[in-house]
């Protein structure tokens, strides 16, 4: 039995590699130059699993964090490149399979982004 995350099969689940693709874009784009850190982990709690997207970047003020998940906002307007679409995509995928999707940061110290799927009962 393999320890990594089973999710709810569905037709159309191809669609979270968005989620994945984009957390890890953002943890790379808003990261430090050197030593880059992102770590990728997931715990299963009762009938769902909670993965995260941990970085050592530059953060954001914690009162944001519901305002990152807002389409076309963006923290840093356009020092950096992007839609201010991504954490949005990423908040409309995690919801459509009955998820969550959060975060928590700390300027200068780094981000981690948290989202659930439910879990397959065994």
């Amino acid at each position: 039995m393999s320890s990594h995350p089973s999710v709810l099969p569905d037709p159309h689940f191809f669609v979270a590699q968005p989620l994945f693709l984009n957390l890890v874009v953002n943890a790379l784009k808003y990261g430090r130059s050197a030593p880059l850190r992102i770590h990728v982990y997931a715990k299963k709690k009762d009938a769902e699993w909670m993965i995260a997207v941990e970085d050592n970047g530059q953060g954001f003020e914690p009162k944001l964090g519901d305002q990152i998940f807002e389409p076309f906002q963006r923290l840093h307007g356009n020092e950096y490149s992007g839609s201010g679409i991504g954490l949005a995509t990423c908040k409309g995928i995690v919801e459509r399979y009955g998820g969550k999707i959060w975060a928590e940061s700390k300027p200068g110290v780094g981000s981690t982004f948290y989202f659930t799927l439910p879990g397959i009962t065994e």
